[in-house]
Parts: C-alpha cells; sequence; structure tokens
C-alpha cells in the first residue's frame, strides 16, 4: 500500500537554503505550526514566503526570509516592525488578487486579470491590459518549491479534508507547489475518507507529518 507517511526528521531534509516556501493559515490560524518548526530546524536560509499573511512570523523573525509575498502585516508589534525593518523584500498584494494569483499557479494559468488595486501604488510597475473596453492589472500566477499546509485529516496517500479555519488557505496552496508536505490532526487508513468529502486529492500530496514515526 502506497503510504504517504514520513517522519519529523524526514521531512526536515526536503528544506535547503533559497526555496520559495507557501505556508497556509491566516492569523496564525489553520497554520502548519510543527512545519514551520521543521523549517526552522533545518537551517535553511535566503527564503522566500508566499502567504496571506505574516503566519511565519517564527521563520521571519530569525531571519531566514529574503523576500515576503503576502496580503496583511497583522497587528502584532515585532511583526510590523520585522516587516517595515527593509531587512527583506516585501511584496503586497490584495488579498483576493494573492489567492488567485495563488490559485492560477495551481491550475496551471500565466496569469490573471484584475481591477483590484487600478490607480493605486499596487499597480505600479504592472503591465496594463485592455479587454472589451476595459483595463485591467496582468498580475503573474505564483508557485512555490515547498508547500506548507495543515489539514484536518489525511488518509495514507494523502487526501485530505478540512475544518474551519484550516479551509482558508491551505487547499489552494497545497496545489500550487512541485511539493506539498501536511501537517494533519489525524491520519486514517486508506478507504476512510469518502470520495466526496475529500477537498483535496491525494495526487497533489507528498509527504504528510506522522509524529508517531
Amino acid at each position: 500500500m502506497i503510504s504517504k507517511r514520513f517522519s519529523r526528521d524526514e521531512i526536515i531534509a526536503q528544506f535547503h537554503d533559497g526555496q520559495t516556501i507557501m505556508t497556509g493559515g491566516f492569523a496564525y490560524h489553520g497554520s502548519p505550526e510543527l512545519l514551520i518548526d521543521c523549517v526552522l530546524e533545518s537551517g535553511a536560509k535566503h527564503l522566500t514566503n508566499i502567504a496571506l499573511d505574516v503566519s511565519a512570523s517564527k521563520l521571519m523573525l530569525a531571519g531566514c526570509f529574503d523576500k515576503m509575498i503576502i496580503a496583511h502585516a497583522g497587528a502584532v508589534k515585532e511583526n510590523l516592525e520585522a516587516v517595515s525593518s527593509g531587512d527583506f523584500e516585501v511584496e503586497f498584494c490584495p488579498m483576493g488578487t494573492l489567492a488567485e494569483r495563488i490559485r492560477a499557479g495551481g491550475v496551471g494559468v500565466g496569469g490573471i486579470l484584475v481591477k483590484t488595486g487600478m490607480g493605486t501604488v499596487a499597480e505600479k510597475g504592472k503591465e496594463k491590459i485592455e479587454l472589451n473596453g476595459e483595463t485591467y492589472i496582468l498580475e503573474s500566477a505564483l508557485t512555490a518549491d515547498v508547500a506548507l499546509i495543515k489539514a484536518t485529516k489525511a488518509d495514507y496517500y494523502g487526501n485530505l479534508t478540512y475544518n474551519g479555519t484550516n479551509l482558508n488557505s491551505n487547499p489552494i496552496i497545497a496545489q500550487a507547489a512541485d511539493k506539498t508536505i501536511v501537517q494533519v490532526d489525524e491520519i486514517v487508513p486508506l478507504g476512510e475518507i469518502p470520495p466526496e468529502g475529500c477537498t483535496t486529492p491525494g495526487i497533489f500530496v507528498d509527504m504528510i507529518l506522522d509524529t508517531s514515526l
């Protein structure tokens, strides 16, 4: 039987300098904290982080990031100070646009056309497209080397279900990376998740953290 369960040490070994890493969650809800700890323990630096906000602040404050692409800096004083420090590059993107850029990356679309941000700093340096008499900002799709996500339940093959705030950005991030690593509340045998209850099919999942291994 195919099993995608891996030990903590095996997951730590997946991280290295220079990677682009997407992290799920928002305002620390639905964030894969155990996987973020794995990145920190790996010692990887010069990373690019793509996320809705700074829920991966543990890595940011440890100096692991050279760049962040985010929609929201939150309200935590030390996070705001770090984001505005100039120690690393920060690209702000409207949240809905950021989510759609990630979704586009996951389905193989090169970019999206949006009006959000027109006439503001968000359009600076970006290409404009005329379509049907309307002007849009062309936003490029986003992908990553590794996606770190939090789900509620996984079977051995990596089929996932989510509850509550785990649904915020984790399902779209799961599809937008070369390698997707999952932290879950419960791992169940293959067959226990019915097809109609599967939000992320196992084809998108490469590794599941199993703390019992």
